[in-house]
């Protein structure tokens, strides 16, 4: 996200503060901009059913049962195209849904973050640096809860495309079995094509625009998740962030918004929305946290809050290892079956030349996986022996504490890998329901 300019002489602070109206400011005029766009889609969608108004007092009513052999004949060959097109189009609105309800869980979890901080700040309310900080994260709350309206009502939307899509499947149904007990059908036959190719574009544009609005909602994410992180920093070891940090944290944001924008160099079979292997494969190193993120922390706390909030950490890490060993075992089992069963389909000669290569994609796929998650185990192993609460400061000198956002950096990239592991798990790209929960 831009910065706005400032003036050389405002002190950090007031750098602070600057930039977050402007990114309110911004935010602003993206919801602006998105009321317009969703009061077009609901246009076209009256223009829609205006249509279907007119099929229904071209083709008189349906309701009647058809008689026996009008319906009795297989379907074309191109109405079975535009069916299968239709079927895509709601596994893609299915998929948007998705991904709208994760940004929505997302969000609540950045919102109850902040009102945690905002909490911790009241209660050093005689630092006016701590009371500088309160405002600023509750600009930062209001910035939250406009973007958790604007998913709400995303999420509204593609349900009502899901709703749309499946009336146009059922009047297509209609006048498909109508049409073919009637000489006059193939007269017709070319313009009830091109009006479904037509609701076919326009639906496929509603999709990409939808699918654009998600990206932008995961690019504030980041954003969000990046000044949280500063303010978390902040508020617990009293250190200020440059505002250069905070623009380099936007660039890097935007960075990998325009990543998650490009097409991906090999997708999955069929159209499921734009995402790839490679690029959740790069969603999940990116997740990775890093020692040089943060500066070099204070003292070793000695209070028994902060000592206790430790033992909490190591609590809820040793039950994220215990949730990684099952994933790990599950995967390992999921490789040993595909292994048997790509064996069989050999022997009897049942598998195609393309399904062999999917087999070998969703293979290596899968190994990639297995050997991330050990990876992370092993490191999550060095995180909990790390989180050892010393006894006396001259234990505590010994070894730098983890921090508590390298820890919310730790459960996010184990969720990221348990719904990669579920994605690959099911047929087709879907994503099955289980009872492995990574704990957040």
């Amino acid at each position: 996200m831009i910065s706005c300019p400032l003036p050389f002489f405002f002190s950090p602070n007031e750098e602070d503060k600057e930039d977050l109206k402007c990114q309110l400011q911004f935010v602003k005029e993206e919801a602006a901009l998105m009321r317009k766009k969703m009061a077009k889609i609901d246009k076209e969608k009256d223009r829609f059913e205006h249509e279907l108004q007119k099929y229904r007092s071209f083709y008189g009513d349906l309701d009647s049962p058809l008689p026996k052999g009008e319906a009795g004949g297989p379907p074309s060959t191109r109405e079975a195209e535009l069916k299968l097109r239709l079927r895509l189009v709601e596994e893609e609105a299915n998929i948007l849904g998705r991904k709208i309800v994760e940004l929505e869980v997302e969000n609540r979890g950045l919102k109850a973050e902040l009102d945690d901080l905002k909490g911790d700040d009241f209660n050093g309310s005689a630092n006016p640096l701590l009371r500088e900080q309160s405002e600023s994260l509750s600009e930062l709350r209001q910035h939250l809860q406009l973007v958790e309206d604007e998913t709400e009502l995303l999420r509204r939307n593609v349900a009502d495309l899901e709703e749309q899509n499946k009336r146009i499947t059922a009047e297509l149904n209609k006048y498909k079995y109508k049409s073919g007990g009637h000489e006059s059908a193939r007269h017709h036959d070319s313009a009830k094509t091109e009006a479904l190719q037509e609701e076919l574009k326009a639906a496929r544009l509603q999709i990409n625009e939808l699918s654009g609005k998600v990206m932008q909602l995961q690019y504030e994410n980041r954003v969000l998740m990046s000044n949280m992180q500063r303010y978390d920093l902040a508020s617990h070891l009293g250190i200020r962030g440059s505002p250069r940090d905070s623009d380099a944290e936007s660039d890097a944001g935007k960075k990998e918004s325009d990543d998650d924008s490009r097409p991906p160099h090999r997708k999955r079979e069929g159209p499921i929305g734009g995402e790839s292997d490679s690029e959740e494969v790069r969603n999940i190193r990116c997740l990775t946290p890093t020692r040089s993120f943060y500066p070099a922390p204070g003292p070793w706390p000695k209070s028994f809050s902060d000592r206790q909030q430790m033992k909490d950490i190591r609590s809820e890490a040793e039950r994220l290892g215990k949730t990684i060993d099952r994933l790990i075992a599950d995967t390992s089992t999921i490789i040993t079956e595909a292994r048997i069963y790509v064996a069989n389909g050999d022997l009897f000669g049942l598998m195609d030349e393309e399904d062999d290569g999917s087999r070998i994609r969703e293979h290596e796929l899968l190994y990639r996986i297995n050997a991330q998650m050990k990876a992370f185990r092993k490191e999550l192993q060095t995180f909990i022996d790390r989180l050892e609460v010393p006894k006396s400061a001259d234990d505590a000198g010994a070894e730098e504490p983890i921090s508590v956002s390298q820890v919310q950096f730790c459960l996010l990239r184990a969720t990221a890998m348990a719904r990669l592991v579920r994605g690959a798990a099911a047929p087709g790209g879907a994503t099955p329901r289980t009872d492995l929960q990574a704990p957040l």
